[in-house]
């Protein structure tokens, strides 16, 4: 058993990583196309593409770090790029709710369509403007349906361009994220709710999806601990922010870095024949993965909420942000 779950671990950190695969089929796969700004989608043998973008807390304590995205797709018809937080960055509840009262007994207000509820309000007005300040490049994110920044659709969790599998149910590697320590340390209400649920087994967390389970209902839609999709009540604060947003490229230029998880790219603005380029503060703090310790079934606690995962869940799980080469090796 203990076998099966770290062949599981090591095939998953490969696929977090965005490393090739290793396959005797792999040099017959086309070399992955790159814009003219230097941004490629995800690639089935060169995985994805990272960029650093904006500085946000990460540690517990507040201490900011470079913000970690991936790139899931460069459209050609479109001419945008969109992005997604490697990692989940903050909390926030579809609907507003911080009395137990009104939570239990199922009383708080409903939505017809994720653009309805507070989080989405709260992406636009509070979390965008401080995830990007004093990027250039924000003004070379387009408004789509639900603004500038929001949670991936149902249907965007299920687009095979951008890396994940054609299926919304059992578990899925390619989804699955991890919350960085200010995420679990956040409690968004005194006397309602708990923190961010992160499993002791593999360090994944659950993430948001703008998606209802149906109109006017209480249900929301997440990607779980293990990549499957399902649903969770509107009011629930034990599921974190993975946010996307989408790029104008002709407005943008890789200005620096290979594109890999350990050396992600830097992007500036080009406006008018003018280069305007991010600010740098120290490189070092960009968060990279790290390898937790897996807790064996008979270890785990009694009161935690989900089962153990039978199958594939990856390794790396952001637990610090330092110089990864000396403390761990590789």
């Amino acid at each position: 058993m203990k076998l099966q779950r770290w062949t599981a671990f090591l095939l998953a950190l490969v696929l977090l990583l965005g490393g090739p695969w290793v396959q005797a089929e792999e040099e017959s796969l086309p070399a992955p196309s790159v814009s003219a700004c230097g941004l490629r989608g995800w690639h089935e043998s060169a995985g994805y593409q990272y960029v650093i973008m904006g500085y946000y807390p990460y540690e517990a304590d507040g201490t900011e770090a470079p913000v970690l995205w991936q790139v899931l797709d460069v459209d050609a018809d479109s001419g945008k790029a969109l992005l997604l937080t490697t990692y989940l960055v903050d909390v926030c509840q579809p609907v507003y709710c911080d009395d137990p009262a009104v939570a239990n007994s199922k009383k708080y207000r409903r939505i017809d369509d994720y653009g309805e509820s507070d989080m989405n309000v709260w992406l636009n007005e509070t979390l965008f403007p401080r995830l990007l300040e004093g990027e250039p490049v924000i003004a070379a994110v387009t408004e789509e349906k639900y603004g500038r920044l929001y949670p991936l659709t149902d249907e965007e969790l299920m687009t095979e361009k951008y890396g994940f599998p054609n299926v919304r149910y059992w578990a899925h590697p390619e989804k699955v994220a991890f919350a960085t320590p200010y995420t679990l340390s956040i409690k968004l209400h005194p006397k309602y709710g708990s923190k961010v649920y992160k499993d002791p087994d593999t360090g994944t967390s659950s993430y948001w999806a703008a998606a209802l389970k149906y109109a006017g209902g209480e249900f929301m839609q997440i990607c779980g601990l293990d990549g499957h999709l399902s649903y969770g009540t509107l009011v629930r604060t034990t599921v974190g922010l993975r946010v996307a947003l989408r790029l104008d490229v002709s407005q943008i230029q890789v200005v620096s870095g290979s594109g890999t998880i350990w050396d992600p790219c830097r992007l500036a603005l080009v406006s008018d024949g003018a280069v305007a380029t991010p600010p740098i503060h120290d490189e070092r703090s960009t968060p990279v993965p790290t390898t937790p310790k897996p807790r064996s079934g008979k270890n785990r606690k009694k009161s935690d909420p989900t089962p153990a995962p039978e199958a594939a869940t990856p390794v790396p799980t952001p637990e610090w942000i330092g110089d990864y080469a000396q403390e761990s090796g590789w």
